[in-house]
């Protein structure tokens, strides 16, 4: 007898529960359908201006070319002419000096305005008995500073362009 009752309360827990399950699966309203048509609206936006910013890429490298072509004419162009940008004479690479940490000259007032724009770095060593030491160093350019007589931080600061002195200036020299 209890071996009937088992299957009697197990066949009815079973249905009891596939009832239950067969009411709450698939049988419940359908889910919205969810409108993408906003995301495929900016998806499209975006793939737009992605394919503007490819076109101005494309342009913007064709006016590099054309302008590095340009440059590559004037260049040429310059050496044959004789004249720079501006009616200026080119400068070449010349001697700047070495560049490097200087020869300590301590110099004074006298000797600096003895210097000259256009002067080569010979001479201004000659003057100034040695070199400076190199505050900045470009393609064809360095620019020196010399310690100078007189007070504390006397100096004077010295730039050379192509093996030519370009510019010069000082501070507190006697």
């Amino acid at each position: 007898m209890n071996l009937l009752k088992k299957k009697v309360l197990g066949g009815t827990s079973l249905a009891l529960s596939m009832l239950i399950l067969s009411a709450c699966g698939s049988e419940g309203t359908p889910a919205a359908p969810v409108d993408t048509s906003a995301l495929q609206d900016k998806i499209a936006g975006l793939e737009k201006k992605l394919t503007e910013q490819g076109i101005k890429s494309d342009e913007q490298a064709q006016k590099i070319a054309a302008l590095e072509k340009k440059l590559t004419e004037l260049d040429a162009a310059l050496p044959a002419a004789g004249q720079g940008v501006n009616g200026q004479t080119p400068t070449s690479a010349g001697n700047n000096g070495s560049a490097g940490k200087g020869d300590g000259v301590l110099i004074t007032f006298s000797q600096y305005e003895k210097l000259e724009v256009g002067m080569s770095v010979e001479e201004v060593i000659e003057i100034l008995g040695g070199e400076g030491e190199a505050l900045s160093e470009a393609e064809n350019m360095v620019v020196y500073n010399y310690k100078g007589t007189g007070g504390n931080g006397a100096n004077a600061v010295i730039a050379f362009q192509g093996g030519k002195l370009l510019t010069k200036a000082q501070s507190g020299l006697e």
